[in-house]
């Protein structure tokens, strides 16, 4: 079992390995031996690159993966998590995405607007 706590932006797996993070953690947890971040969905406004927010830890802080979007838009962005086994996500262009918790890949997609 992977212990998972958070506080801003440390991120602390198993109370020993303490990662420092860009931006303010929303949720964090342990998911198939994988630490899955949500980074604050506003911390990254109006900057020019794609903020990829959802990221995959291993239980010695090594980051395994940056969640992939549904689109190319640099607007794009998940802002929530809907679920979180199967791990299902909510992208600001208004796709519900299914993510792959061991490599970030986006399984499915479904357009809700």
């Amino acid at each position: 079992m992977i212990r998972v706590e958070f506080s801003e932006n440390k991120l602390t797996i198993n109370s020993t390995c303490v990662v420092d993070l860009p931006y303010p953690i929303k949720d964090a947890f342990a998911l198939s031996g994988v630490v899955v971040v949500f980074l604050d969905p506003n911390a990254n406004l109006g900057k020019s690159d794609q903020y990829r927010n959802l990221l995959g830890f291993d239980r010695q802080g090594n980051k395994l993966w940056e969640a992939e979007l549904p689109t190319s838009k640099t607007s794009d962005v998940y802002w929530r998590i809907k679920q979180k086994t199967p791990l299902v996500v909510s992208s600001f262009s208004s796709y519900e995405c299914q993510v792959d918790e061991l490599n970030g890949k986006v399984i499915t997609t479904e357009f809700y607007k």
